[in-house]
């Protein structure tokens, strides 16, 4: 082989491997910008979600609080301007979490290639926080436990026996409402209160296949029974999270972030005077803390429970997002501490 050939040989051996090198370095920049830009949406994002949430947990805090701090949440009517702010600045809390969650998701999920892996590290703390508006699967398993002892019912049923009667319960006793046109078992006439619980006896011991409950005794715990039944509930279910999300966004007119969460102000002039269809969204979210007693009776008020969940899933939420980076957290030594002690306080409980 001539030098000349050889040398034009390995000339284009050269060339072919710069070519690949060039191309292969193209990629590998090209996946670390994409990966950089994924972080970098994350953290735009996470920032305002912590500080939404920390101003969160400290009025739940307040809340919860056995001294009775809470109270402003209580009454339908709030008489005092103190009340009003307080109760108006809660709902407004809550939405603002959901609208950075909602926020984030959007963005993320909405670039080209995003890995969902990107937010492993909140998945956990953010599905505690929707589980918590949106499931009430405890209430009904409470709700068929409370009847199974009024009726003194020696039964043991499996937990998946007492979830499908509490299920069966649930969907019989709102399609009975439904057609009495009444929003709560309390509001029925006598002898459809007295039917609504036969009916739900009955279905009761088909369930868990026991004997039948004598119609005396139904009639003799009618009023037991319903207080059983009528527990109160505001699930705020998933996609309505989204929707009400979605009301408090906004475009970002400056700034590296796509969507802004609107001000207290907006959200204050939303609720008193704007479109119909935004105040709807509002009001169901306001059914979570509508009169609401946090000292008062659990089985019979579900929301009790509700919030408390909420509560400590915002810790969570809080503590995910102080443990991603801890060094550079902006997240204050105070909040992590009344973070720790509220989650060490739920797990002794």
């Amino acid at each position: 082989m001539s030098v000349q050939l050889q040398a034009g040989l390995i000339s284009a051996g050269v060339s072919t491997l710069i070519l690949v090198l060039g191309e292969l370095f193209l990629r590998q920049r090209a996946r670390q910008e994409k990966k950089q830009g994924i972080q970098a949406t994350y953290q735009k994002y996470t920032e305002p979600l912590a500080l939404s949430s920390m101003d969160l947990f400290w009025r739940l805090r307040e809340v919860f609080d056995t001294s009775g701090a809470g109270f402003y949440l209580q009454g339908q009517v709030h008489r005092t301007k103190f009340e009003h702010y307080k109760a108006l600045s809660t709902l407004y809390r809550l939405a603002v979490v959901l609208g950075w969650i909602r926020a984030l998701r959007r963005e993320l999920f909405f670039l080209p290639g995003a890995s969902k892996k990107t937010l492993k590290r909140l998945d956990d703390a953010l599905h505690a926080f929707t589980s918590a508006f949106a499931e009430g699967g405890h209430v009904e398993v409470r709700r068929v436990a409370s009847l199974m002892s009024l009726w003194s019912i020696s039964a043991s049923p499996s937990t998946e026996v007492v979830t499908q009667a509490g299920i069966r319960i649930d969907r019989e006793q709102r399609r009975f409402l439904h057609e009495a046109q009444v929003a709560d078992a309390n509001q029925l006439s006598d002898d459809d209160q007295l039917r609504l619980c036969q009916t739900v006896a009955d279905m009761l011991a088909d369930v868990i296949e026991c004997p039948r409950i004598a119609e005396g005794i139904v009639e003799e715990t009618r009023h037991r029974a319903i207080s059983c039944l009528a527990v109160r509930e505001a699930w705020i279910y998933r996609d309505w999270q989204a929707a009400i999300g979605d009301l408090v966004l906004r475009d970002a007119q400056m700034g590296q972030r796509q969507f802004e969460v609107i001000g207290y102000k907006q959200f204050e002039a939303m609720g008193s005077n704007g479109e119909e269809e935004d105040r709807l969204w509002l009001r169901r979210l306001n059914t979570v803390i509508d009169d609401l007693d946090i000292g008062g009776d659990r089985t019979r008020d579900a929301r009790i429970d509700q919030l408390g969940e909420i509560y400590m899933a915002t810790a969570r939420i809080i503590e995910a997002l102080h443990n991603d980076d801890a060094a550079r957290s902006r997240i204050s030594p105070a909040t992590m501490r009344a973070v720790e002690e509220a989650l060490a306080s739920s797990m002794a409980s």
